[in-house]
């Protein structure tokens, strides 16, 4: 009885697949051999794979952005607070329970409890990047935990054989003077990296200059908006240069080659309104190009390699005569200067908005030397400020007896506190005995 059943289900199974056979046999005429040709072709939904490590709040943040586009990330911070409000999973969170918790904007700090963990970072990193192509390092420039924790990570991130870039984000231009040293400092030893090609390229993003692109957000909207205009561009040039276009394509190789193009890089976007007339957008790239670039001061015509992709709805692109494209891919050349090398790419997308958007992407950048002189400059002035008012610190909170070992009892006891730094630095000097005791 079973025999039976069992040669009926087989027959009823042929049958069923004779079936599937002919109907896709005739659909396949029907389509003209169009259906199997659409089957052989994989559709990705970007040409990397990169797998985004945040340090710190803000790298913290940006790397929740990426997130929310599909990429895969971790999040790593000295502060639980901070960690908290991060909308990725518990298990892509790292906590370096270090000394007190949290950095307080110092450098040595981050990078002391990067060193204490880097067993389970590098654990973390070997357990969720396997299969990602290229990791993306994301760390602000005026905090302590991403700042001071930044060459840490580059060594380990290093080890996991795969090509790396870091996103470096300078700070707001009404933040403090030990932000801007910080940033000063960070971005010294990050530019160093880049140079020995320990990392494949350094992506600089200013906050100042993102500050002035939306000056009448509140608090909570400008971040929102902020981490947004950083992360949205990459991600464009990664998703379109993996599609097709019915006009031209900038590849997923052109896209890496832009992306690890060695030294600096840096991207934006920009948006053409009055694009029928013939000369807008040639217009657009050679004097509004750089009002969209998420940093200032570059020379651009360092760039070694540079991507333009230009976006529009069908009717728009439709519109557009093709010597005007022409000539907006020539003023490239332009601001770049020959020699530079031009991946372009034009795509149809589903935007409502009755403009053109033009994404650029420059890399094998200097260093933005006059932006780097500003932040030193005012770092240097108000450090001194504030070293006067230590060194006065003796002075201010002695009472005078009229009795010279008073005085000689204050210096004695000033140079003690300046040795070991302060009672903060104190605290950190002792932290693996906090710690130590917490988990007892």
């Amino acid at each position: 009885m079973s025999d039976k059943v069992s040669v009926q289900e087989v027959q009823k199974t042929n049958k069923s697949q004779e079936e599937i056979k002919l109907e896709n046999n005739k659909l396949e005429k029907e389509l003209g051999g169009e259906r199997m040709s659409v089957m052989l072709v994989e559709q990705k939904d970007r040409s990397i794979n990169i797998g985004v490590v945040g340090v710190g709040q803000c790298g913290s943040k940006i790397a929740e952005e990426f997130y929310n586009l599909g990429y895969n990330v971790v999040v790593l911070n000295t502060a639980l607070q901070d960690l908290k409000f991060i909308n990725v999973p518990e298990n892509k969170k790292l906590f370096l329970d270090y000394a007190l918790g949290g950095a307080a904007k110092d450098l040595e700090t981050g990078q002391a409890a990067a060193e204490e963990y880097s067993d389970v970072i590098l654990k973390m990193l070997q357990d969720n990047f396997e299969n990602e192509d290229v990791l993306l390092l994301v760390v602000s420039g005026g905090g302590g935990t991403g700042s001071g924790s930044a060459e840490t990570m580059v060594k380990l991130m290093t080890q996991l054989g795969k090509p790396m870039f870091v996103m470096f984000v300078m700070p707001l231009s009404n933040e403090d003077c030990l932000a801007r040293h910080n940033a000063t400092v960070t971005l010294s030893r990050l530019a160093k990296l880049a140079k020995d090609d320990v990392i494949s390229s350094l992506v600089i993003v200013d906050n100042a200059k993102i500050e002035s692109m939306f000056p009448s957000l509140s608090m909570a909207e400008f971040w929102k908006a902020a981490n947004n205009a950083i992360v949205e561009p990459l991600h464009l040039f990664n998703q379109l240069s993996s599609k097709p276009s019915a006009y031209t394509s900038l590849d997923p190789m052109d896209f890496s080659r832009l992306l690890l193009g060695s030294d600096c890089a840096l991207y934006g976007v920009m948006q053409v309104n009055d694009y029928l007339r013939d000369d807008a957008i040639a217009e657009a790239m050679l004097t509004s190009i750089s009002s969209g670039l998420l940093a200032s001061d570059f020379d651009l015509t360092q760039t070694r390699s540079v991507g333009i992709i230009i976006t529009g709805s069908k009717e728009i692109l439709e519109k557009i005569p093709a010597t005007n494209l022409e000539y907006g891919f020539a003023m490239v050349n332009k601001v770049c200067n020959d020699g530079t090398r031009v991946f372009r790419g034009v795509y149809e997308t589903q935007d409502k908005e009755d403009c053109l958007k033009i994404y650029s992407l420059f890399s094998g950048l200097g260093l933005p030397e006059e932006r780097i002189k500003e932040l030193k400059a005012e770092a240097e002035k108000h450090m001194a400020v504030l070293q006067n008012k230590e060194t006065s610190r003796a002075a201010t909170m002695n009472i005078d007896l009229g009795k010279t070992q008073t005085v000689s009892a204050v210096d004695v006891l000033h140079k003690k506190i300046t040795q070991k730094h302060s009672a903060m630095g104190k605290l950190v000097n002792n932290s693996k005995r906090i710690i130590d005791k917490r988990r007892t």
